[in-house]
């Protein structure tokens, strides 16, 4: 008898140990997703100029993430600068979908300056999928509304449409790129050609307006260090 309780003491504790395992693996990970949802990134952007992004993450169907974002700066005296002064307030809503070797992206970005009275509604959308092997597509859709405030300046409304055609074993890419302003008041499009041309070396040329008489153009060789 005194064995046979002994043993059910061992198998009552082995239980225990697996009921408190199992609640464990259980918790931890929703432990570590609510400590994603909070979003904290201070960082000092110059001497005695500081900025903050404050947020949090919303978990829906959609990715959802709102805040500020607040920036101070001084001068060596100790005054505050108003001019460095930042407030502005943020939201993003994002939905991703794959299917195969398409993916379709949904975007709304609202952003709101407090101090100047301005913001900014962006609307997006795009795709991305493989046309074969050697030849990738993206297009994509973008409205946005920009309101000026207090500034003077114009409040404006922006329509945007882009095609980019890549070869994903070379890296060469052929992008056209249209932008209707103002409801149709002006027109500007931009064609642009990338190609890499070593590791760190990238050749680039885009052309402005090639539907006019007076195209305009720029033609980069960049060369990028890291250490």
């Amino acid at each position: 008898m005194e064995n046979a309780g002994f043993n059910m003491g061992i198998k009552s504790k082995r239980a225990l140990r697996g009921v408190l395992g199992l609640l464990a693996s259980v918790s931890l990970p929703q432990v570590a997703k609510a400590s994603d949802l909070m979003i904290w990134s201070p960082v000092k952007v110059a001497p005695r100029t500081y900025k903050t992004t404050l947020g949090f993450r919303l978990p829906m169907a959609w990715e959802v993430s709102a805040g500020m974002d607040l920036g101070l700066g001084g001068a060596a005296s100790g005054t505050i600068l108003r001019s460095s002064s930042l407030a502005t307030l943020w939201g993003t809503a994002i939905d991703d979908h794959k299917r195969f070797s398409t993916v379709l992206r949904r975007e709304v970005a609202l952003r709101v300056d407090t101090l100047n009275s301005t913001g900014t509604l962006c609307l997006e959308r795009s795709r991305s999928w493989t046309v074969s092997e050697n030849l990738d597509m993206r297009t994509s859709r973008s409205l946005n509304v920009n309101y000026a405030g207090s500034r003077n300046a114009a409040n404006s409304i922006i329509a945007t449409q882009a095609v980019t055609v890549a070869v994903p074993w070379t890296g060469t890419s052929v992008s056209a790129i249209g932008n209707l302003k103002d409801v149709g008041n002006v027109l500007s499009t931009t064609v642009s050609f990338q190609q890499p041309l070593a590791p760190n070396l990238n050749f680039s040329a885009s052309f402005a307006d090639p539907q006019t008489l007076t195209p305009t153009g720029n033609v980069r060789v960049d060369y990028r260090i890291r250490w």
